[in-house]
């Protein structure tokens, strides 16, 4: 059986969930949705440690969302994975919040996944396209023309609904199931380093850091 300690910080709400071969032992997130820094986390870690009777040792692996979300927020987060996951000594798991979303919704339609930045800007990914970083009303215009039927999932503000009128609205977090399942795949598929990882940020997709496939 494999444990997997699961750190979500780039979603609206954070999250710490504890699984065992796909199935949640435990799951967390703060009253009110936000906290900032890594004591939380400590904490929320601690009392998922001691909530299953787990060890420290009984953990495999370490999961953390890199986002694209709140750069504050996601940056705490994968920085905690990584020093907790090298405390431990297991590898981390890399996860995308847009492939969480996208999960989450599960809808057959093309899920478009939209994280507002500044400016009109923000990260943007069409299906299973690249995750890019532009215009969001240019992108919208793009998108609608090739795909009638679409769901909108992330952070879908009033900004976007009417950048895609009429457009069902899918999830803007996943839940602890979603997130442990998809964390156990993708360290069952191999998906895991032991190097510290860095969120997704304009500036890492800008050097090649979407490294999906």
């Amino acid at each position: 059986m494999t444990t997997i300690l699961c750190i979500e910080t780039a979603a609206p709400s954070i999250q710490v969930a504890l699984g065992e071969s796909g199935r949640v032992l435990f799951e967390e997130s703060p009253e009110g949705g936000r906290v900032e820094g890594p004591v939380y986390l400590g904490d929320a870690v601690r009392r998922g440690l001691a909530g299953t009777g787990l060890q420290k040792g009984d953990v495999d692996a370490v999961a953390v969302d890199l986002g694209p979300g709140g750069l504050t927020a996601t940056r705490g987060g994968v920085t905690f994975a990584n020093a907790l996951a090298w405390g431990l000594g297991v590898p981390l798991v890399p996860l995308d919040y847009f492939d969480l979303v996208t999960a989450e919704t599960g809808s057959p339609s093309t899920v478009v996944c939209i994280r507002p930045t500044t400016a009109g800007q923000g990260f943007f990914r069409e299906g299973e396209g690249p995750l890019m970083v532009d215009d969001l009303a240019t992108l919208a215009r793009q998108c609608q023309a090739r795909l009638p039927d679409i769901v909108l999932a992330g952070v879908i503000t009033p900004d976007v609904t009417e950048l895609f009128p009429g457009s069902r609205i899918g999830a803007a977090g996943a839940s602890a199931a979603t997130l442990v399942r998809c964390a156990d795949e993708a360290f069952a598929g191999g998906c895991c380093t032991r190097e510290p990882l860095e969120p997704l940020t304009a500036a890492s997709l800008a050097t090649g850091g979407d490294d999906r496939g």
